[in-house]
């Protein structure tokens, strides 16, 4: 598991850097200060420092400069009481003070996020701290323009990456693929179904862009629609590499969902072995369906429906079919066997740790 103790000791002095940094104005000013230039530099973020600010009420300054200290000694719990309440007493602010409070809001709540989040790292308890993160901030942009939003972010990667390895980023441009078209039949034997170069076999697959509201994608803003071909086609999952431990892993996440639910296609997971291809014979139909079953690995079943299905897949419960040690595992695969032309989108492919 990773030591994130080097890592937060930077980012903490980074903060108490930039909260040391600050002056009090005084009361005569009626509006937001500028931060200094060296202030800003002083810092490592493109967020800088929170600014200063003079509320036109001396009991009102005293608790906005006790706020500064208290985010100073990361105080998160306490500061967050003291904003809340300061922001109730300021009537109808100008633009930019509402601005700075507002700043402050997210400075002392991500911090509080934060501070818990940390709880559960140091106890190398993962997957709760980054279930407890999603959980405050699912969408990831709550507590943004701050500096403990900048520090939360971190973490969250941080602990994902103790958790998760992913397979297939669709974020990334470089995953962006072009439609596929179905590939001819070369040899006897052989039929459309061979996918290559981890793109959808017998059918089409390409990146496409969204929302969650519309449905095309489950997460972020891209996803793989996959249309799959009237007989035995498939879609790789993700290239495993020599690299790759898949002892590390327990369970296969992976989000799917159909376009048209009354097709309802049998989808098999499969684990490949040694890079080997499922193979349909002349014809394709049921006997590729059956050769395909028929590999040796690890398979699992899986219904899509009309609507999006976040699966996690044990490996425990997969059925055996021959003798297969882990290390022999090359490709992972998503198979349609179902003789009827299917739209399935396909997002969030990723292995968990135990």
């Amino acid at each position: 598991m990773k030591d994130f103790s080097m890592t937060r000791s930077l980012i903490s002095l980074t903060t108490l850097l930039t909260i040391c940094c600050l002056g009090f104005t005084s009361p005569g000013l009626s509006q937001v200060d500028e931060t200094d230039p060296a202030q800003e530099s002083a810092s490592e973020s493109e967020i800088g420092p929170i600014p200063t600010v003079d509320l036109g009420d001396e009991a009102l300054n005293t608790d906005y400069g006790r706020f500064l200290e208290l985010i100073g000694e990361k105080d998160y719990s306490r500061a967050f009481s003291v904003i809340k309440r300061l922001k109730s007493k300021v009537r109808k602010p100008a633009q930019n003070i509402a601005e700075v409070i507002d700043r402050c809001m997210k400075e002392a709540e991500g911090g509080v996020v934060l501070e818990k989040a940390r709880k559960y790292t140091d106890k190398d308890k993962m997957k709760q701290a980054l279930a407890y993160i999603e959980k405050e901030d699912p969408s990831g942009d709550a507590f943004e323009g701050s500096l403990t939003g900048e520090e939360l972010t971190q973490l969250r990667e941080e602990v994902f990456d103790a958790v998760y390895l992913v397979l297939a980023d669709y974020e990334k441009k470089d995953s962006k693929t072009k439609p596929q078209e179905d590939e001819e039949e070369d040899n006897e034997g052989e039929g459309p179904g061979q996918g290559r170069g981890g793109r959808g076999g017998g059918g089409n697959s390409k990146v496409i862009g969204g929302s969650r509201e519309d449905g095309d994608v489950r997460t972020g803003q891209f996803a793989m629609h996959w249309q799959t071909g009237d007989d035995l086609s498939w879609l790789d999952l993700g290239k495993i590499t020599e690299e790759t431990d898949l002892t590390e892993f327990r369970y296969l996440r992976i989000s799917l969902r159909c376009e048209d639910p009354r097709s309802k296609p049998q989808l098999l997971v499969l684990f490949d072995v040694d890079g080997g291809q499922p193979r349909m014979g002349r014809g394709g139909g049921r006997r590729g369906a059956m050769r395909a079953f028929q590999r040796d690995g690890y398979q699992t079943s899986v219904t899509v429906q009309g609507r999006w299905q976040d699966l996690r897949i044990d490996f425990k419960k997969f059925t055996r079919k021959g003798e297969v040690e882990w290390d022999m595992i090359e490709a992972l695969r998503l198979i349609h066997t179902n003789g009827k032309d299917s739209l399935i989108m396909v997002d969030d492919i990723r292995l968990e740790r135990p």
